[in-house]
């Protein structure tokens, strides 16, 4: 089966948003890296699983390799 064709706007606009989603995957990560606060760590986490999951997706239709579980 063919994968359908996606517009090159939309794939210009799906790397666009991957990008900005690693740098704010590196943003959070440095963050919890200096946490004290066991809250504030597990919140960080949580983000960073949300914004994992939609770089993989952006990833996806931008036609770009999707960041690992690792990054």
């Amino acid at each position: 089966m063919r994968s359908p064709v996606i517009a090159s706007e939309l794939r210009s606009a799906c790397r666009v948003h991957a990008r900005l989603l690693d740098s704010f995957i590196e943003l959070t990560r440095a963050e919890l890296d200096r946490q004290t606060c066991v809250f504030a760590q597990e919140s960080l986490r949580e983000t960073l699983e949300l914004m994992r999951a939609d770089r993989k997706a952006y990833g996806a239709l931008g036609g770009l390799i999707a960041v690992s579980d690792a990054a």
